[in-house]
C-alpha cells in the first residue's frame, strides 16, 4: 500500500501559491497497489458498498486512481453546505429536477468518482439512469455544482476539481470562497470564471431560473 503525505494546512490567503493536488490533509492511497481496477464496470457499487462499511470517512476516487480520504469539514463549513442544499432543495422542488449533497458521488469520464458540495441535475436523466446507478454512482457530471473552501483547503486543488467538473458536462458551478469573500463562477464554454467579490447574491442563469442564493448572509456572514 503506497501513501502521500498530508499537505499542510492552508493559510486562508495561501490562493494559487500552492501545489496542484488534493485538499489539505487528504490522505491519498494508490488502487492499483491493492490490485484493484477503478474503470471496471463493477467498481462504482464495490467502492459504495466500501464507502458504507467505513462511514466515517468521506472518500472519493480522483482521475488517477487513487482512493482520496477527505478530510473532516468541521462545523462552519458544515453549516455552509447545508444552507446551499435548503436553498437549493427549495427551489427544486418548484422547479423539479434533482438536488444531491455533499454524501452523493458521480463518475465521470475519467472514472473519477467525485463528490460536490451541492449539486442539481436534470430529471430526465434521473430518469434515463439505471436503478443501480442510483443506488450508488450517478453517470456523469451535475448539471450545476457548488464547491465551498473549508478554513484548511488550499485554492488551487478546489480550481482544479471545479474545472473537471466543468470538463465532465457541469453548466453551471460556484466556486465560494468563504475566507476571502470570492465566488468563482463557472460556465459552459467560457475559458476562465468569473470572479465575484463580496457578491449579496447570486444567480442561477439559465441553468437554475429563478434561483437566487444570498451567499453574503448564508455562507459569508456565518458566525
Amino acid at each position: 500500500m503506497t501513501t502521500k503525505p498530508k499537505e499542510p494546512p492552508a493559510r486562508p490567503d495561501a490562493g494559487d501559491n500552492v501545489p496542484v493536488g488534493e485538499r489539505a490533509g487528504s490522505i491519498v492511497l494508490r488502487l492499483d497497489a491493492l490490485g484493484l481496477d477503478f474503470h471496471a464496470a463493477d467498481f462504482p457499487t464495490r467502492f459504495i458498498e466500501f464507502c458504507e462499511a467505513n462511514d466515517d470517512c468521506e472518500m472519493e476516487i480522483n482521475e488517477a486512481g487513487e482512493l482520496v480520504i477527505l478530510p473532516m469539514t468541521g462545523l462552519r463549513g458544515n453549516r455552509q453546505e447545508t444552507e446551499t442544499n435548503i436553498e437549493l432543495g427549495l427551489w427544486q422542488r418548484v422547479n423539479g429536477g434533482v438536488n444531491v449533497s455533499q454524501s452523493s458521488r458521480f463518475r465521470l469520464a475519467s472514472g473519477a468518482i467525485r463528490g460536490p458540495d451541492a449539486a442539481w441535475f436534470t430529471q430526465e436523466r434521473y430518469d434515463a439512469a439505471t436503478e443501480e446507478e442510483r443506488e450508488t454512482v450517478f453517470p456523469g457530471a451535475p448539471d450545476f455544482v457548488v464547491e465551498i473552501r473549508s478554513r484548511t483547503d488550499n485554492l488551487a486543488p478546489l480550481r482544479r476539481k471545479m474545472q473537471l467538473w466543468m470538463d465532465g458536462g457541469t453548466r453551471l458551478g460556484w466556486l465560494i470562497d468563504p475566507s476571502n469573500r470570492h465566488v468563482y463562477v463557472y460556465r459552459a464554454g467560457q475559458p476562465e470564471p468569473e470572479l465575484l467579490e463580496n457578491p449579496e447574491t447570486l444567480d442561477g442563469e439559465d441553468v437554475l431560473p429563478g434561483f437566487s442564493f444570498r451567499v453574503r448572509q448564508y455562507i459569508f456572514d456565518m458566525q
